[in-house]
C-alpha cells in the first residue's frame, strides 16, 4: 500500500512536470521576419529593420517608428533563430527563400534614407560633363599640323 502511494505520487509529479513544461509552439511569435524580395530583416521585438546595400558585406539598421507593416517590401517569411544578428545567415536565407542580393554604389548618399534606395538607378560618375568650346583645343591634322611644327607659336 505504501508502495502504491509512492508510485502514484511519482506518476502525478511526472505528469505535472510534462504538462507544465510542454509549450505550444503556435503561441510563440517569431522574433524575425525576412523579406526576400528586398533582402531585408525585421526584428519584431525591437522594431528594427536590417538591410544591406553592398551585397551583404555590411548591414545597417533603422528603427520603425510607424509600427505598421510596410507594403513595399513584399511577402515575408518568419525566421526562427536564437541569434540576435539574424543577417549572419543571409546567404542560406537567400538560397532557401529565393532572396535578391543588392549591391549599390552611390557617390552621393545624402538623399538615401533606407532600403528604398535599391529601386533607384545609379548614374555613372563623370559621364554627364559639359565643356565649353573655348576650353577644348582641336588638334590640327595634315598640312595645318605640319605648318604648326615648322613655325610654331611666336612668343
Amino acid at each position: 500500500m505504501v508502495r502504491g502511494l509512492y508510485l502514484q505520487r511519482i506518476i502525478s509529479i511526472l505528469l505535472f512536470f510534462f504538462v507544465a513544461c510542454g509549450s505550444d509552439k503556435s503561441d510563440v511569435k517569431p522574433q524575425f521576419y525576412y523579406y526576400p524580395n528586398k533582402n531585408v530583416y525585421y526584428d519584431s521585438l525591437k522594431k528594427n529593420f536590417w538591410f544591406s546595400l553592398n551585397g551583404g558585406k555590411s548591414w545597417n539598421r533603422f528603427t520603425d517608428s510607424t509600427g505598421s507593416e510596410p507594403k513595399t517590401l513584399g511577402s515575408k517569411v518568419a525566421v526562427y533563430t536564437e541569434d540576435s544578428e539574424v543577417y549572419k545567415n543571409n546567404e542560406s536565407h537567400r538560397k532557401l527563400y529565393a532572396g535578391k542580393l543588392y549591391s549599390i554604389s552611390v557617390v552621393d548618399t545624402s538623399t538615401s534614407t533606407g532600403p528604398e534606395v535599391a529601386e533607384r538607378k545609379v548614374v555613372e560618375e563623370g559621364r554627364a560633363t559639359t565643356r565649353k568650346k573655348s576650353a577644348v583645343k582641336k588638334s590640327k591634322k595634315g598640312i595645318g599640323k605640319f605648318l604648326n611644327k615648322i613655325f610654331g607659336k611666336r612668343k
